[in-house]
């Protein structure tokens, strides 16, 4: 089932009659108007990716974020107190820093990117009492989906019936399914 992420959490402890009644929702599922008006107020289901951004922005932002821009500070004090090599010093770790964190930054964008090839198509859902496949982008809080072995899943979901295990490896490394 899709809980949303845009309202209240969840609680994964709470019981699925009482979930159920909070999503408004059905074991049947919803119904394909109630998901269409669904999916205008919450949106489609999907990674938002905030392409644009260009590298010399970035680059600023790591020269400009509130830590930096203390330590800038710190740096100015220290030339204007005498101490010359020790505002040189603030100043070569504020590059260092910025440096890191921009090549951090970008690896983990690519990482995302990366991960987007993993990420499923289409979905098994019930609407409307049936079984039906619909774009996973389609998918709203209190659908019901069915997943099977080798599925991936589509959406952030509380199991409803059944068992389950996951494979992570893509995402933590670890190679035994949680």
């Amino acid at each position: 089932m899709v809980t949303p992420t845009k309202t209240a959490r969840v609680d994964p402890q709470e019981s699925t009659d009482r979930l159920l009644r909070d999503l408004r929702t059905r074991r049947d599922g919803l119904s394909r108007r109630e998901a269409e008006r669904r999916t205008l107020v919450y949106g489609t289901n999907e990674l938002i990716r905030h392409r644009g951004r260009t590298w010399p922005r970035q680059l600023l932002r790591q020269f400009t974020h509130p830590l930096a821009l203390l330590l800038w500070m710190a740096a100015v004090l220290a030339v204007f107190s005498g101490s010359a090599p020790l505002g040189v010093a603030i100043v070569i770790v504020i590059l260092l820093n910025a440096a890191f964190a921009f090549v951090q930054e970008r690896h983990a964008e690519q990482a995302v990117e990366a991960l987007a090839v993993f990420l499923p198509t289409r979905a098994r859902v019930a609407r409307q009492g049936t079984t039906e496949t619909v774009d996973v982008r389609s998918l709203v809080p209190g659908d019901v989906i069915f997943l099977t072995e080798g599925d991936r899943v589509s959406a952030d979901a509380r199991l409803l019936s059944g068992s389950l295990e996951v494979d992570l490896s893509t995402l933590t490394g670890e190679s035994v399914p949680v």
